[in-house]
């Protein structure tokens, strides 16, 4: 990502999803989140950070293991931290608050929190080496950094399916998660920003939807209505029925498996020398 307004286009993508982050179609999020908290072994009175927190699933996740700690999630979508604020309400959760930060520029002071996280976040920034160093200036040394990404093959055949069909049209689909997709880049990307004792390790975190108009609220509400939005609407219709009928015709007994492996990190900053 480069520019403020690249930033405020991607806000505008994610602000549109919001309402939808939380449906069924959507638990991986749900899922890799609580693994993700279970690889941190909190001992319940952390400080913890939590950027690109979208609609709060690892900071609310958190917030319930910390019950003398606190968390704070920072995301530039006004419509994920609305989410994520009224979820922290309806759990009566205390020790929680969402702002909106920027995290190339958080503005919080050094070595303010014990821990940080980024769930499926770095690999939107441009300069990810620089990003990643910008959360660990505010994590005391020898502090805990908690990354999630996708790998390769993330929804295959149906995003391959859709790529395919968008860039027909001369629509680049998105390929943000590319980046960041195997255990060698992420491990690369830790050792480049400073950190030690990093480890990789992948999980499969996918399951059966029931059809396509299920699949439907995947791309509807998440990055890929992205590039869905930049074709003129009876265009847009075509693509996605013509694209519906191509994915129900893949369908199993099951219904259509939904492939999510997912990369989880956890590294250290180094301490004082």
């Amino acid at each position: 990502m480069s520019g403020s307004g690249h930033k405020e286009k991607l806000a505008g993508v994610f602000d549109r999803a919001a309402r939808g982050y939380d449906l069924p179609a959507l638990r991986f999020f749900a899922e890799s989140a609580s693994l993700l908290i279970s690889d941190m072994r909190l001992q319940g009175r952390e400080n913890l950070l939590d950027a690109a927190t979208g609609t709060g699933h690892v900071a609310l996740a958190a917030a319930k293991a910390l019950p003398n700690g606190s968390v704070t999630g920072i995301d530039i979508s006004d419509g994920m931290l609305e989410r994520a604020r009224a979820k922290a309400a309806e759990m009566g959760l205390k020790n929680i608050s969402f702002e909106r930060r920027d995290i190339e520029e958080t503005g919080f002071p050094d070595n303010a929190f014990d821990i940080a996280s980024c769930a499926f976040g770095i690999f939107f920034l441009s300069d990810m080496e620089n990003g990643l160093r910008r959360i660990l200036r505010v994590v005391k040394p020898g502090g805990g950094i908690y990354l999630t990404s996708f790998r390769s093959g993330l929804m295959e055949p149906m995003r391959g399916m859709l790529a395919a069909r968008l860039k027909a049209r001369g629509i680049e689909p998105p390929e943000f998660s590319s980046r960041l997709d195997s255990p060698e880049k992420l491990a690369g990307l830790l050792a480049a920003a400073g950190c030690q004792n990093a480890v990789v390790r992948s999980r499969q975190t996918g399951y059966f939807i029931r059809d396509a108009q299920e699949w439907l609220e995947v791309l509807l509400n998440t990055a890929f209505s992205g590039p869905l939005n930049r074709l003129p609407e009876d265009d847009r219709e075509r693509l996605i029925r013509e694209h519906l009928k191509e994915v129900d015709d893949i369908r199993e007994k099951d219904g259509i498996r939904l492939n999510i492996e997912v990369l989880f990190a956890q590294a250290q900053r180094k301490g004082e020398e």
